[in-house]
């Protein structure tokens, strides 16, 4: 009989750290209710929004989520970064915009990891505000 109390109590501390574990991983990474900043990379109207996804506090940077739009006719999610190891940079060459995702290595250097070229026309015509 005190085996299967004791056998119930696990039982319930692993469904309790298991459901614990479950809603603390899950996290939506095109969070927008927590906005941290914006900032304009070129001269026209656009600018990038930054969403705070994930605050780590004393543990690590900020995982954040960024929007580039125009604030009128659409609204375009670039990507999720962690603030202390990396971000984006934008720049603008007349109606192409070139959005590159930047990474800090262990050593320090910045490298470019992936980078996205997207025309402003287009981004327009089609008004997707995600």
């Amino acid at each position: 009989m005190v085996l299967i109390y004791k056998r119930n109590i696990m039982i319930r501390y692993y469904c309790f750290f298991i459901a614990v574990l479950l809603l603390t991983a899950c996290v939506n990474k095109r969070d927008k209710s927590d906005f941290k900043r914006s900032f304009q990379p070129c001269d026209n109207n656009l600018s990038i929004e930054l969403y705070t996804v994930f605050g780590s506090g004393a543990f690590g940077g900020d995982l954040l989520s960024a929007y580039l739009t125009d604030s009128t006719n659409f609204r375009m999610y670039i990507g999720t970064f962690d603030d202390a190891q990396g971000g984006y940079f934008c720049e603008c060459r007349g109606d192409t915009i070139v959005v590159e995702e930047i990474m800090t290595t262990d050593t320090g250097d910045k490298k470019v990891v992936r980078t996205k070229t997207l025309s402003l026309k287009q981004l327009k015509k089609q008004g997707k505000f995600e």
